[in-house]
């Protein structure tokens, strides 16, 4: 029974160390789970969109300042923020598997509602910037982004928002996972392009 016990504390703190991964300089709160990550906060940059793909080279003409500024600090937060939330959302999900899905189980709850406030944090400050750029196209009515990867920001800002919205509802890791998969994707394809290099 003893040993029971000690097996389950022990999973309980790795994946409460797992979850909460805190920046640098924040410090565990109670029950060694880390308060939510502060604010991030855009800063100035020499960083310039990637016009050398087609048809981004072609669209160059559409783009906004608002958009470049939309994309730009978009990337500030991915090259700060994107690892981070994407390994928190990740633990939290094996760590709600290895508990059979059972949400009253020991630091589930509390887990998860530490990776859901910072999903929300993230998302809110993406949000106007996502909306920004993935724009409706006029006679067709089609969404598209006339920025390289700007998709791509939108795409991960709503995943956020799902993984978010499924562990507030307490639903099963299975379902969470569909999400976690598919921010892993967008996250992937932005990283990969090298669309957010010194932003």
């Amino acid at each position: 029974m003893f040993g029971i016990r000690t097996h389950c504390l022990v999973l309980v703190l790795v994946v409460l160390l797992m979850v909460a991964s805190p920046v640098s300089s924040a410090e565990p709160g109670q029950n060694g789970v880390a308060p939510s990550l502060p604010p991030f906060t855009p800063y100035p940059s020499d960083w310039s969109p990637d016009y050398t793909v087609f048809p981004y080279d072609v669209w160059r003409s559409r783009v906004t300042p608002e958009q470049i500024t939309a994309q730009r600090e978009s990337c500030q937060w991915f090259n700060a923020r994107y690892d981070q939330l994407r390994q928190q959302a990740l633990g939290f999900q094996h760590f709600l598997g290895d508990q059979h899905d059972d949400w009253s189980a020991t630091g589930v709850r509390e887990a998860g509602d530490v990776v859901a406030a910072n999903l929300d944090q993230s998302a809110a400050f993406l949000n106007p910037r996502a909306h920004t750029l993935f724009i409706v196209n006029y006679p067709d009515l089609s969404d598209y982004s006339p920025l390289f990867h700007g998709d791509s920001i939108y795409r991960l800002w709503y995943q956020l928002t799902q993984i978010s919205d499924k562990i507030s509802r307490r639903l099963p890791s299975g379902q969470i996972s569909a999400n976690t998969a598919t921010l892993n994707v967008y996250g992937r394809a932005i990283r990969d392009s090298g669309v957010c290099e010194g932003a």
